[in-house]
């Protein structure tokens, strides 16, 4: 196979690397921002957004000793096609309906940047078993693998927003008070601006999202490969991350993220393949593939 140019997407002209430059320009909220502090409104707004959609999540919440497993859930943001909802969680007695039903629909893909967090708390606070999160750190290292080579971890927001969409992004907010809500300005509270704040993460999560698809979609149709969505997907099980697959009986299973490896694949991209400690069985042939490809590799 032919060398890649470095820091390119694969065979691509059209989606590239910023390649470091610190003159950006800042993201701006270009998307319609709603906030939402009542639950009966909350669940007209999202009563929208339909199966087999694709929307930017994000939360801002209060960590307490540092876990989030253990913080409180203030606002949870939800973008979708141009429009962004801003749910004031504190302003909230209850969890909407709606928003539940969202974040439990596996046919519903919900992408952005640190999910795992995000989990933990959508379950220490609402007990939501959040299905299809797409972390667009991750996919940002399978769509570019030449220029992440180096890189051990997904993305952050920030990165990405740099990298991807090439603009800036100030994240000085992301450690706000927001356990006093988007509605109180004592004390001289700017809570337009944290609103704001809000929104665009949730922005930048579905516009990071749509670049890294297409190009995902270039190399399934320039390369004849297409890069499986259990790779990118994983759903959450009280909190923690469970990634799908297919055995080879060719039924889906799931696991956790117990002990994590890579396995190189045929074409030259390394999805992370996690197998259960206590378990000695391979449902998944894992090791039989990673041993072939490293044979491979060495021949």
């Amino acid at each position: 196979m032919a060398s890649e140019e470095p820091r390119f997407a694969p065979d691509s002209a059209a989606i590239r690397i910023n390649l470091g430059s610190t003159d950006l320009a800042p993201l701006e909220l270009t998307f319609k921002a709603f906030l939402l502090t009542d639950v009966e409104e909350a669940n007209k707004h999202l009563d929208s957004i339909q199966s087999h959609s694709v929307v930017g999540l994000d939360t801002e919440y209060k960590e307490l000793a540092n876990k989030p497993a253990r913080a409180k859930l203030c606002v949870v943001q939800i973008a979708v096609e141009r429009r962004v909802y801003v749910l004031d969680m504190t302003a909230m007695q209850t969890c909407p309906d709606d928003l539940r039903r969202i974040l439990e629909d596996p046919s519903i893909i919900k992408c952005g940047a640190g999910l795992n967090s995000d989990a933990q708390v959508l379950w220490t606070a609402l007990h939501v078993n959040a299905r299809s999160f797409r972390d667009v750190g991750h996919m940002s290292r399978i769509a570019f693998p030449v220029h992440y080579r180096a890189v051990s971890h997904p993305l952050s927001m920030q990165r990405c927003v740099e990298d991807i969409l090439h603009r800036s992004m100030d994240k000085t907010d992301q450690r706000a008070d927001w356990h006093l809500g988007l509605t109180d300005t004592a004390g001289g509270r700017d809570v337009q601006k944290l609103f704001r704040y809000a929104a665009l993460d949730a922005q930048a999560s579905l516009q990071i999202y749509r670049v890294l698809d297409e190009c995902l979609l270039e190399t399934a149709m320039q390369r004849k490969v297409r890069i499986p969505g259990e790779w990118i997907t994983y759903h959450c099980v009280e909190g923690k991350p469970m990634r799908t697959a297919t055995d080879v009986n060719g039924k889906h299973v799931e696991w956790s993220f117990t002990i994590v490896r890579e396995v190189e694949s045929p074409f030259g991209h390394r999805p992370p393949v996690a197998v259960n400690r206590p378990c000695d069985a391979d449902p998944l042939n894992l090791r039989r593939l990673a041993t072939s490809n490293t044979d491979t590799e060495h021949a």
